[in-house]
């Protein structure tokens, strides 16, 4: 799942990745033994409580990248999991004091009668043209004891693995992710958490469909898996960094790689917004193209649009297919996270074309 705002080159500002940081407190396997603030987070695993502070991007605290940072661990199978509103200002203060202010802090914002939880803060260092400079972040524990502090930089091969080839807010989520494991000698469990609270949040910012839409939608697909062979096609204009492309090349890829009855090229020019979230992207094509058809209607089965952006190596790729009445069958988003967008390395809209047709003969087969 990632977290991106179009066009990519403020990607950085927006969503992050796995990234990992030089640790202060000993690493699992330094000879040193653990203190017992860190014993107890270990034996605590994947369902310690733990409740994540805004993260400070750019100079300010930021709770939509301690979102982003949630859904990364909850992915990972961290199954206690919250966030504050209450922001934790550390500006000006050097790194050396900020664990000690930031264990201070949470005690004094603490209220009788809750819960002891974890608390966790991190700083994502950089700007949008370079990207990431350093990832660092600190643990504290329910007694407001520090429990980890850990940085990384450009220097660091958990550094390089993840927030350097995702120099985004959600690469750099991965990397306090992937350090975190590590040090609290946790074993990743990715698809543990159904239903998590993280994934309901960006589920409810991405503006999908209800859960009955997408049982719909389910059957929808399997009904053209079944007819795929007879099906008529219409291919609107591929949106390419924000705007039409002649579809001509993508209606002869999905005739030769689908196998589909018919394919023709449509005319309409699809406008998608500018957001921060992914996914709501993804759902802002797919009501664009449902608007379209339900009102100039193309004589085809199924309509389909590709929406895409590449900078460098970064960028994403959405395909969308609904039917004669403009009901959603597919919505598919591939990043540079994804196998499909990696195999590929698309420099050109065709190459994000391919990806699409790649993603439709893997969906619909």
């Amino acid at each position: 799942m990632t977290l991106i705002q179009h066009p990519l080159p403020t990607l950085f500002l927006l969503a992050l990745g796995v990234a990992s940081c030089a640790a202060q407190d000993p690493a699992p396997g330094s000879g040193q033994a653990p203190t017992p603030s860190l014993q107890a987070l270990q034996q605590g695993g994947l369902r310690t409580p733990l409740t994540l502070w805004p993260v400070r991007v750019l100079g300010r605290a930021d709770s939509q990248v301690a979102d982003v940072l949630g859904l990364v661990l909850e992915q990972q199978g961290l199954a206690d999991l919250d966030a504050t509103a209450g922001s934790f200002d550390a500006a000006d203060t050097p790194w050396e004091q900020v664990p000690a202010r930031f264990a201070a802090h949470v005690q004094a914002s603490a209220r009788p009668g809750l819960a002891k939880r974890h608390a966790l803060y991190a700083e994502f260092l950089g700007d949008p043209k370079k990207g990431p400079t350093e990832v660092r972040f600190v643990v504290v524990d329910p007694d407001f004891a520090v429990v980890l502090v850990d940085r990384q930089t450009p220097a660091d091969a958990a550094f390089r693995r993840t927030a350097g080839r995702d120099p985004d807010p959600l690469g750099c989520s991965r990397l306090v992710a992937d350090r975190l494991l590590a040090l609290a000698s946790w074993q990743a469990a990715p698809g543990s958490v159904t239903n998590g609270a993280f994934a309901a949040r960006w589920e409810q910012k991405a503006g999908g469909p209800s859960p009955r839409e997408r049982e719909a939608m389910a059957q929808r697909r399997t009904a053209l898996q079944k007819d795929l062979a007879k099906a008529r096609f219409a291919v609107q204009p591929t949106v390419w960094n924000g705007k039409g492309s002649d579809p001509k090349a993508l209606v002869e890829l999905v005739q030769q790689q689908l196998g589909v009855g018919a394919v023709q090229a449509g005319a309409a020019q699809l406008q998608v917004a500018a957001t921060s979230n992914q996914q709501r992207r993804l759902w802002d094509l797919a009501k664009a193209l449902q608007k379209e058809q339900r009102e100039h209607p193309v004589d085809a089965d199924y309509v389909v649009v590709v929406d895409a952006a590449l900078s460098g190596k970064s960028g994403f790729v959405d395909v969308v297919v609904v039917d004669r009445a403009g009901e959603f069958v597919l919505a598919d988003f591939t990043n540079d996270q994804h196998r499909a967008f990696q195999k590929r390395a698309p420099k050109t809209v065709a190459d994000a074309e391919r990806i699409a047709v790649d993603r439709l003969g893997e969906l619909l087969r």
